[in-house]
């Protein structure tokens, strides 16, 4: 039987760029022919025995020799009766978008090879991957597009580059111990010589022994000290042989470890470790257990199964399919010297905005060029145009130039589309009456494909319905819209590549402009630019100053970096190449202040390298605290391939139980998103596919999360309080359950199953779910959680992100607020886990507790509660302990919320707990979007603070009182030094969709509260009187009495 084929001549380099050359129905075999490599595609019908024997006919191989089909760089043969279409690797590859890259060779050098059957059990154990990310990214694998192979193929290379430093530069076991540590988060004890009580115990035994640690005592030292005392207390606990060198100290109730070694082999101390500077800090004992070091373990490949892995990860990763020869027929884009246009075929489905009764009979098309947030050219309008039933009546293709050449496009440029309804004349101008006209639909599309190619062809796009024009939003079309957008870029015959802002070697050999001395008359001007905050805008004077002191910026501002990125002109290409070599020279900056240049306002790809580099000197536990900008500055990126990406892939990778874990959950909550599917989908699976068996925790959680969202929906559906909680209970109960489990919300927290009869339902409109979990350590105490289905946490989240970030920033400047930014993730569309803070109430709560109608007036209310509390048998703090307690956090909240400016402060969103420490909850409102009833605004004070807040101080002028002011002004002046920081983490949210966060003027508010236009005794003082103006306000007490009556009556 003939064979149909084509034939492609390419050489084989270690890495190139994947170019399809057929459809992925194809059989594509490579074929080593003397010193080519010869690329073929077949028909699959047919077994691979014809294959072989077509190849033969050509010639290309001896045909007097035997060869056996196999897959290409891989120890896997086909059989020769084996069929190719109907195989079951090629029906798996078809349906999960894999390619199959197939060569013959000398069946004597095959003998030692497996049959292909043997690497299809370990594709077919990599289907856990596609439950865990979900059914809205395996729905779009079978029609994967070329760049998403291309990138999921980029990524497996990533995980071999990662396996290979793990296993040539260190000890595998010493990474898997320390990814499940966790130091360097709180302050530094300050007396590392003084000795500590130590409560041990070992495995699941209730008995305890004390010993006495110096601080600077090693881990090795502590292990041995509990083993020896526990062993001669009750050795019959300990395995036959055992020695102290088996164990590592864990935690009590956590899964937080205590190891001997750190990754370079030095060794740990006691006072390394956060949970000791915590207990330390706070006067609590120190509750370790002795914990098996062969557990930590358990999710470590054998050899054979890290072999076949290896295998899988060169099967996914392989870049050999592709042109032999690079294009060598293009053209230059520095030569393409004609203005940029599109041409606008058609366009339909189109439909008002809804509520809006307006007839749609005429729309006009308007296009615009962006660069970050900059427009590269005057937006072009078409005329306006009929429009009958939806559809545009387009007879000839509506062309629109911009006044730009192509030659000096940037390669980041995003083209912007959309329609307008207007009530102007048919045949009129577009765009002459804009600010009546209504944006019905936009899409951003790409100029240049991911290899560096102008875009050319025809392009059905959807386009994204009743949303205005944004520059911040992704490069994708909206794949289930019902509006499309048919358009057609400038054609050359050749392929054009993008290449003028690619410097050669001479142009980065020139040397670099020698530093000015700065001129008298532009001193002032100067420091004003190098040193302005995010969100002032340069005036063009101080941008071109900037750009003429380059290098006095590079040599004595180096932080000042995106001041200077701003004022190049990227458009001009000695600009952007003089910035390139700029770079090349650059001092690497603090990895903070380089967050900033991820935003959507730094596309340039040279700019974001270097901003990863400074990044990458964080270790985990800091960047674990930029992880939700981190993963949202991947929207920014115009291409899935990016070196984000893959920074975050390998950090991810590792130290998958810290970063790895919440890395995973920041994308799969956001799976939902078709704009963000595919791009984090292919991560998803990627990351999966790196950490060896830890993917059983992360399917353990998705399962539990699932069954949990089954429930919460059903007892919705209930009307009654005791049936819900009965229905709750009773499906709890009904679940399966692994023998041990971590959650979303921490690695940390592991639990076996909830705890029996003990599940509640809250009464909240949205009925979220309180359950009580059974810790894994029996010593460990219960882990209770809350349970969210339907409401929108990602604002939650970012405010606490807030929260926790600047009480790290208090904690290393000395100042201790006792704040608790309890911790909460989201887990999918409107869902997600909470952290229940135990022993603690609601403001509102103990206002009801008093009897009276009036009883809000009662100044004196939270101080009887708070005493009652301390005065319970169980109390672990005096009274003036809480106090104390209250004064601190109350001050933390109070300069937190101003900053952020978090509204709908009623009572029942500010807690009290028992020991005195104050708290906010529900941050459904930031930025100042404080709530209004009939257009008059309830909130009418900067932050919380009342009269029933002063009376437990003492007072106005009390010392208590006293102090609660100075810690607020420390507190303000504190976070203010570091305004910029929460102004870049902001920016970088933009992306996200809150509806409080889509542009740069809702982070105007934030930016206002740092009073940066003010002088630090100057910014004090305000402060200080914003202390009195809440206190004074009848305002507060008004909104907590009208709270009360609703809710408490």
């Amino acid at each position: 039987m003939s064979m149909r084929k084509t034939r492609t001549t390419f050489s084989v380099p270690r890495k190139t760029q994947v170019v399809d050359i057929d459809d992925s129905h194809k059989v594509r075999v490579i074929v080593k022919n003397g010193e080519k490599w010869i690329g073929l595609t077949f028909s699959p019908a047919g077994t691979t025995q014809m294959i072989i024997e077509s190849i033969k006919a050509q010639h290309l191989v001896p045909e007097n020799e035997a060869f056996t089909f196999c897959l290409f760089n891989l120890p896997f043969y086909f059989n020769p009766e084996d069929p190719v279409a109907g195989g079951q690797i090629w029906k798996f590859c078809l349906a999960y978008g894999y390619r199959i890259v197939t060569t013959i060779l000398p069946t004597k050098s095959t003998e030692k090879f497996l049959h292909v059957s043997k690497f299809l059990e370990f594709l077919e154990s990599t289907k856990i991957n596609f439950f865990i990310i979900g059914k809205e990214y395996t729905a779009m694998l079978a029609t994967m597009p070329d760049e998403s192979r291309d990138f999921r193929a980029s990524l497996a290379r990533v995980i071999q580059e990662e396996v290979e430093w793990s296993e040539n530069h260190s000890d595998k076991r010493t990474i898997e111990e320390n990814e499940y540590v966790y130091v360097e988060s709180e302050p530094p004890i300050p007396n590392k010589m003084q000795k500590v009580k130590i409560n041990g115990r070992y495995g699941n035994d209730l008995s305890m022994k004390t010993i006495a640690q110096s601080l600077s005592d090693t881990v090795c030292t502590v292990i041995n000290s509990l083993y020896t005392k526990l062993f001669t207390m009750k050795p019959t606990l300990f395995d036959e042989g055992s020695t102290a060198n088996d164990f590592v100290l864990k935690v009590r109730g956590s899964n937080e470890f205590l190891v001997p070694k750190k990754n370079d082999g030095s060794e740990y101390t006691l006072c390394d470790f956060d949970y000791i500077r915590r207990c330390v800090a706070h006067n609590e004992p120190i509750d370790i257990v002795l914990y098996k070091r062969s557990k930590m373990y358990q999710y470590l490949y054998d050899p054979e199964k890290l072999k076949m892995s290896k295998y899988f990860h060169m099967f996914v990763g392989n870049n050999y399919w592709g042109k032999t020869e690079k294009i060598s027929l293009f053209l230059s884009q520095r030569g393409a010297m004609i203005n940029f246009g599109i041409q606008i075929m058609g366009c339909g489905k189109l439909k008002m905005k809804p509520n809006d009764q307006r007839f749609l009979s005429r729309i006009y098309f308007i296009a615009s060029l962006h660069y970050g947030t900059r427009i590269l050219s005057k937006p072009e309008c078409s005329e306006v145009i009929e429009v009958i039933d939806g559809f545009v009546q387009i007879s000839t293709p509506i062309t629109i130039l911009f006044d730009m050449l192509l030659s000096t496009l940037p390669k980041e440029t995003r083209l912007i589309i959309s329609v307008y309804y207007t009530e102007a004349q048919l045949g009129s101008k577009g765009g002459e009456n804009r600010e009546h006209d209504i944006c019905l639909s936009t899409v951003n599309c790409k100029l240049v494909d991911y290899n560096g190619y102008f875009m050319k062809g025809t392009f059905n796009v959807g386009m994204w319905e009743n949303i205005n024009p944004n520059p911040y939003a992704m490069c994708c079309e909206n794949s289930t819209g019902r509006c499309k957008l048919i358009y057609r870029m400038i054609e050359f015959d050749k392929p054009v590549k993008m290449d003028t802002f690619i410097a050669t070697k001479e142009e980065l050999r020139r040397t670099l402009q020698q530093t000015n001395k700065l001129l008298p008359e532009h001193k002032d001007m100067y420091k004003a630019a190098v040193e302005a905050d995010p969100l002032v805008s340069l005036t063009e004077e101080e941008i071109r100053l900037l750009w003429i002191y380059r290098g006095l910026v590079m040599n004595t501002k180096p932080r000042a970096l995106a001041r200077l990125v701003s004022a190049v002109d990227f458009t001009k290409q000695d600009e952007v190449i003089e910035l390139h070599r700029l770079l090349e020279r650059w001092p690497l900056l603090e990895p903070t202040p380089a967050l900033e240049l991820l935003d959507f306002r730094f596309p340039d790809e040279k700019v974001r390298l270097f901003a990863l580099k400074c990044i990458d000197a964080m270790k985990d536990h800091e960047l674990v605290d930029f992880l939700p900008q981190l993963v949202q500055a991947l929207k920014f990126e115009i291409h899935h391939q990016s070196f984000l990406a893959f920074f975050l892939l390998r950090r991810a990778l590792r130290n998958k139980n810290i970063i790895g874990h919440q890395f995973f959950w920041f994308l799969k909550a956001e799976m939902h998103d078709n704009r963000v599917a595919e791009r984090y989908g292919v991560l998803l699976e990627s990351f999966l596919n790196g950490i060896e068996g830890y993917k059983t925790e992360l399917y353990n959680e998705v399962n539990f999360q699932n069954e949990l969202v089954v429930i919460a929906n059903e007892v919705k559906n209930i009307a009654d309080r005791e049936e819900q909680k009965e229905y709750l209970r009773n499906g709890l109960v009904k679940l399966k359950y692994p023998e041990e489990m971590s959650l979303p919300l921490d690695s940390r927290f592991r639990v076996k199953k909830p705890v029996k009869n003990c599940g509640n339902v809250f009464s909240s409109k949205k009925k979220p779910l309180m359950l009580v979990l059974e810790n894994v350590d029996p010593i460990g105490n219960n882990i209770t959680v809350i349970q969210k289905v339907g409401d929108d946490l990602r604002q939650d989240v970012l405010t606490l992100q807030m929260l926790q970030l600047m009480n790290n920033i208090w904690k290393s400047a000395g100042l201790d607020l006792r704040m608790l930014p309890y911790r909460c993730i989201a887990t999918g569309d409107e869902t997600g886990m909470l952290e229940l803070v135990q022993d603690s109430e609601t403001y509102g709560k103990i206002i009801a507790d008093n009897e009276g109608t009036f009883r809000v007036f009662k100044e004196d209310l939270l101080t009887k509660w708070l005493k009652e509390q301390c005065s319970r048998p169980e109390s672990k703090v005096t009274f003036d302990q809480a106090v104390e307690n209250f004064v601190y956090s109350c001050a933390g909240y109070c300069v937190a919320t101003y900053i952020l400016g978090i509204g709908d402060r009623h009572s029942d969103n500010v807690m009290i707990r028992k020991d005195g420490k104050f708290f906010h909850i529900d941050f459904g409102h930031f930025l100042g979007n404080f709530k209004s009833k009939f257009g008059v605004k309830r909130e009418r004070t900067p932050f919380k603070f009342t009269g029933h807040f002063a009376h437990v101080m003492g007072g106005r002028g009390a010392p208590n009182f006293k102090l609660f002011e100075d810690l607020c002004l420390r507190a303000f002046a504190c976070i203010r030094k570091q305004g910029s920081l929460f102004i870049y983490l902001f920016r970088l949210m933009l992306a996200t969709g809150i509806p409080e966060l889509q542009s740069e003027k809702d982070i105007e508010y934030m930016r206002n509260m740092f009073m940066f236009d003010k002088k630090e005794d100057e910014a004090r003082e305000e402060f200080r009187q914003l202390i009195y103006k809440c206190l004074d306000a009848k305002s507060q007490t008004f909104n907590d009495l009208v709270h009360d009556y609703m809710h408490y009556k």
